[in-house]
């Protein structure tokens, strides 16, 4: 076999040759061929973590389903129909700073609060319609639960835990210590001690700790059963709009 040298974009990258006919290679992609824009918003909405694109004064240019879940009118991050608002004014302030700090390619990280709640939101540089001049920033929410329950279900299925050992499980994923899981089932903590073994055995798990890892990293892909319809009332019909608005400007 011989090492060669090709280029992706500007960065060359070592390949082996391997021996295999040239009639057998499989050939490369068509530079030119891109994925429908149909798809690619297809694919945006079956990531369970909220993305948005907003140009420099909150005004939203597209939304997948995840972030219309979550900006809800009492959330601390919400749309307006036009624009994003944010529940204290400060933390709206705070927001106008860094979508203008997009603009000389500044990258951002914000906590917004409300009376209830709290969200962390990513600001990151993208520069969508240069033509226009408009500077628009993809948002990235962060998650309001370490582990998504329907995550957690397909877990405990796929490892074919039972349905108390689920619950266990669902526990240990909150920060519950085995005693505490015990005292709020009303069963003996040498019962709970038998099904933590069970869940480590038939997860090939090492330890508590190391199941939990395991969930809490599961990829961030929307559950079947979550998936919000254009008629569900998890989804702002604004924000879907705005989807459709930007497929037909592409």
């Amino acid at each position: 076999m011989l090492a060669t040298s090709v280029t992706l974009g500007r960065e060359p990258i070592a390949r082996i040759d391997s021996a295999m006919p040239a009639t057998t290679a499989p050939k490369p992609a068509s530079a030119d061929k891109k994925p429908p824009l149909q798809l690619l918003l297809a694919v945006l909405d079956e990531v369970n973590h909220g993305l948005l694109l907003v140009n420099e004064l909150a005004e939203v240019r597209y939304a997948n389903r995840a972030a219309a879940r979550d900006c809800r009118p009492d959330q601390p991050l919400h749309y307006d129909g036009q624009r994003l608002r944010a529940a204290q004014a400060c933390d709206f302030d705070a927001l106008l700073r860094a979508l203008a700090s997009a603009r000389s390619g500044r990258r951002a990280m914000l906590t917004l609060r409300s009376a209830r709640s709290s969200v962390s939101v990513g600001i990151v540089p993208v520069v969508a319609r240069p033509e226009d001049g408009d500077t628009v920033a993809l948002l990235v929410l962060g998650r309001h639960d370490s582990v998504e329950p329907l995550n957690l279900q397909f877990f405990a299925q796929m490892n074919q835990l039972t349905p108390a050992e689920s619950v266990v499980l669902a526990a240990l994923c909150e920060g519950l210590r085995p005693v505490q899981v015990a005292e709020r089932g009303g069963v003996a903590l040498s019962t709970i001690r038998s099904q933590i073994g069970s869940i480590r055995q038939k997860t090939r798990t090492q330890s508590v700790s190391h199941v939990v890892r395991m969930v809490q990293t599961l990829p961030p892909v929307v559950p079947a059963l979550n998936v919000c319809r254009p008629d569900a009332s998890c989804v702002s019909s604004g924000l879907l709009a705005q989807g459709q608005m930007l497929a037909a400007q592409v």
